[in-house]
């Protein structure tokens, strides 16, 4: 059996039930892998095998991908263990590679001054840097999600483009699926353009379309640095971070698994963040 078929058998066996999206991701990543390992025998791959096939991925499309493509293989090859197929695990005898972040940015200083009336003006950019949603959560987001009643978001499902096709499906993760309180200016946006229609979306473009937009929403508001579209996610939990929101509650709010993500990845904290929030309880340590 080669390890093209062996892949083949693993997805049908053992990942039936993931996403479009994911399966998408798997397909290009074994594509990568594919012109070194594909045709050799499943017994034959040793760990030189995987590494120059890691080194070939890294050179054609970057380290990230070489992380995600290590990933890939080894959970492979240990399921591959497990079935009997193979004695050993040869990618354990492989390091994974490495890959520097690009660490998330929250809007800030004067930035967030020439920013704020850009968001609270335009739903999209809204349902992120004031209600924390993903970009595929508030394109995904129908006005049957929309209780203004109650004044929450029921987040359930995402908008994402698989083989070039707009589609939705469930949530990244079960902890994704969640309520999410509606903010003062967010409301008042969704109360003036809501419509009666349960099963429509409340923003109807698509995710490009969208990135887009906040590039040029960034442009014409005079910022130098511009700030990716995910980075409102990011400017939502650290505000609410330093305006003191307690950290469990906020893993819930922004639809996180792993509360080490939510405290080391999605919070960020500069000087003058510290200074004024020392300056704010410095009176309780005296």
């Amino acid at each position: 059996m080669t390890y093209d078929e062996w892949f083949a058998l693993y997805l049908t066996l053992y990942k039936r039930k993931i996403k479009p999206k994911t399966r998408e991701s798997y397909a290009r990543l074994q594509g990568l892998l594919a012109p070194i390992l594909g045709a050799l025998d499943l017994a034959a791959i040793n760990p030189d095998h995987i590494q120059t096939a890691l080194l070939a991925v890294e050179d054609q499309a970057g380290s990230r991908q070489a992380q995600l493509a290590y990933t890939l293989l080894r959970a492979s090859l240990a399921r591959a263990v497990r079935s009997g197929h193979l004695a050993i695990n040869p990618a354990d005898a492989v390091d994974k590679p490495q890959h520097e972040t690009k660490p998330g940015r929250a809007i800030s200083g004067e930035d967030w001054a020439a920013l704020r009336p850009v968001i609270a003006s335009d739903l999209a950019f809204a349902l992120l840097g004031l209600a924390g949603l993903r970009r595929g959560e508030a394109l995904g987001l129908h006005w049957g999600d929309v209780d203004l009643r109650a004044g929450v978001l029921h987040v359930r499902r995402a908008l994402v483009r698989v083989n070039h096709q707009l589609i939705e499906q469930d949530t990244k993760s079960k902890a994704g699926e969640r309520d999410v309180p509606i903010a003062p200016e967010l409301l008042t946006l969704l109360r003036a353009r809501y419509r009666f229609a349960p099963d429509r979306r409340v923003i109807g473009c698509s995710p490009e379309t969208l990135a887009r937009r906040w590039r040029v929403a960034q442009l014409e508001a005079g910022v130098s640095q511009p700030y990716r579209l995910h980075d409102l996610r990011h400017t939502y939990a650290t505000r609410l971070v330093l305006a003191g929101c307690n950290l469990r509650v906020l893993q819930y709010m922004i639809g996180h698994s792993s509360f080490e993500l939510t405290a080391n990845t999605y919070t960020h904290v500069s000087a003058a963040d510290a200074i004024t929030e020392y300056k704010r309880v410095a009176g309780f340590l005296h």
